[in-house]
Parts: C-alpha cells; sequence; structure tokens
C-alpha cells in the first residue's frame, strides 16, 4: 500500500503546539483583559459576524448596539455567541474564549448603576443607545502553546 493510499504522509504535518482547555477563571480573565470581540447571531438569511466593543461587568458581557441596526431585530431572547481572541502568527500561539447564551437588553434600573467609564464606546459613529447584555452561561476558552 502507498503511503498516500493509508494516510501516514500526514503525520509529516502533524507539528504544531500544545491544545490546552481553559478553566471558566481562566475565560473570564481573559474577556476582562479586552474590549472588542466578534459577535455571532442568526438572520433570516443565515448566520452574521460583526466586530463589536463591549465590556465585562460581574458575570455579563455588555455591548451597545443601534436600534436601527440588523443586529437589534436578532438579538433579544435568541441565542448568540460572543468570541475574543488573541493571535500571535508568528509564534503560532494565542487563545480563543466562546460565550453563548440568550442576549437581553439591560433593564432602567441597571443602567443607571452603570458607570458611564464602565459601558462600553463604540467605535464605530453614530447613536447605540441599545445596551445589550450577555450572561456568561455557556463559557470555553482554548489556548494554543508553542511546539
Amino acid at each position: 500500500m502507498s503511503p498516500i493510499a493509508d494516510n501516514s504522509w500526514w503525520s509529516l504535518l502533524d507539528r504544531g503546539g500544545r491544545l490546552e482547555t481553559l478553566d471558566r477563571d481562566e475565560c473570564r480573565r481573559l474577556l476582562d483583559s479586552m474590549n472588542i470581540g466578534r459577535l455571532a447571531y442568526c438572520t433570516d438569511s443565515g448566520p452574521r459576524i460583526v466586530p463589536m466593543n463591549y465590556t465585562l461587568i460581574s458575570e455579563r458581557l455588555i455591548f451597545r448596539t443601534g436600534m436601527d441596526t440588523e443586529a437589534s431585530g436578532y438579538l433579544i431572547n435568541r441565542p448568540i455567541a460572543f468570541e475574543v481572541d488573541q493571535v500571535d502568527e508568528f509564534l503560532q500561539t494565542g487563545w480563543s474564549v466562546l460565550v453563548v447564551g440568550n442576549a437581553g437588553p439591560m433593564d432602567e434600573a441597571s443602567l443607571r448603576l452603570l458607570d458611564y467609564r464602565q459601558s462600553p464606546q463604540p467605535w464605530p459613529e453614530g447613536r447605540r443607545s441599545l445596551v445589550i447584555q450577555l450572561p456568561l452561561t455557556t463559557v470555553t476558552g482554548r489556548r494554543v502553546h508553542p511546539s
């Protein structure tokens, strides 16, 4: 049997870093160290992934969007995902944290308690008055260590 037929040549490509599964505390620490990630939600015409500024307050990711954005129509009480990562292409290392759950608007009482410095500051111009919270219900993470 030729090496191609039994796929043994793939072993030549099996070099790389060690993959580590991160615990919840480390995932939370990494989420707290960044302020931009990618929001993923499903629309009637398929999935969308958009960059989004956020803050981590207690056990919730908080982000803002406009009332007239596509995302606003697909976030409330629906399952969404939010991913934050950091990659070093040169060293071929990095980490990724994924939060999955049902998002909802922050209630007025919680908004009043929110310090301005804690509020996520979106990069694009425009009114972003819809403040969304995503509880850290399901949090998973992975890190690739250099080989």
